[in-house]
């Protein structure tokens, strides 16, 4: 049991206006398994200045215990913005599966895309499945480049073959090479060779970062990617064929990721008479 007298003086500096003594008893009282330190933590959580609110939920959040579950959950309606990013990233901290449909409300539902973004990254933290429907939503509809990427890079830490049509069609589309870049990254992660036509036709794109991160994840599918290849240099399309003999190029002979300009200058070498 911790003495009386600290938690008393822990819980004057926690409700009082300097920051640094706060900062600390914020620390000190998430770290004791004591109702009253408890109760003054989630207090605290009301406090006026916002500074301290999110010290607070860091701290708690840090702490593991689902108890805080909800009186974190209660803060993501916060009015300050770093306030509800501390809390979407205090509940990840938490790692439970309870938490997962709060920060997915947040995603889909906060007005701020800093705010949104913490969350889409979050729910790729958590690994749930629950929250693949919503991702996929804000991959494709969200007006926030960085919102989309984290998404884009959240289905791919989940691996799940559910967020293959979605990501395929950021990869393809997408305004931002960012998005694409990580759309191809996630398709790789998750390995399932049906992705390999459209990391195949963004070869093709004239972003390096983008159709080398398509390459790569090819290279990780292994013998399963050549079935795709061999159809792409027989499409009648000469882009899908220009696209399969880079394939060909980058899975036979392999460059060094400063080289990421030297198969293009293959391939045009090549292709009068492929064409």
């Amino acid at each position: 049991m911790a003495d009386g007298a600290l938690i008393n003086q822990l819980l004057v500096d926690l409700h009082g206006t300097d920051r640094s003594k706060a900062r600390h008893a914020a620390y000190r009282l998430a770290s004791l398994s004591d109702e009253r330190a408890r109760a003054g933590l989630i207090e605290a959580l009301h406090h006026s200045d916002n500074e301290i609110r999110a010290t607070v939920i860091t701290h708690i959040g840090k702490s593991g215990n689902t108890w805080a579950i909800q009186p974190i959950a209660q803060t993501l309606s916060d009015t300050s913005r770093h306030v509800r990013r501390m809390a979407v990233r205090a509940l990840a901290a938490i790692g439970t599966e309870p938490v997962v449909a709060p920060v997915v409300a947040v995603l889909v539902g906060d007005e701020n895309s800093y705010v949104r973004w913490e969350a889409a990254k979050a729910l790729g933290t958590l690994g749930s499945e629950q929250a693949i429907p919503e991702l996929l939503e804000a991959l494709s509809a969200d007006e926030n480049s960085y919102v989309r990427y984290a998404a884009a890079e959240s289905l791919g830490l989940i691996r799940s073959a559910a967020a293959l049509d979605g990501l395929e069609y950021a990869l393809l589309t997408d305004d931002s090479e960012f998005v694409r870049f990580s759309s191809a990254v996630a398709l790789g992660q998750i390995g399932d060779a049906s992705c390999m036509p459209s990391l195949i036709a963004s070869l093709n794109t004239s972003n390096t970062h983008v159709w080398h991160a398509a390459a790569e994840s090819m290279w990780a599918m292994g013998e399963a990617s050549m079935q795709y290849v061999i159809e792409a240099l027989l499409d009648k399309d000469p882009e899908i064929r220009k696209a399969g003999l880079k394939a060909v190029l980058w899975l036979s002979v392999g460059y060094d990721d400063d080289e990421t300009e030297r198969p293009d200058d293959d391939v045009y070498s090549m292709w009068g008479w492929w064409n």
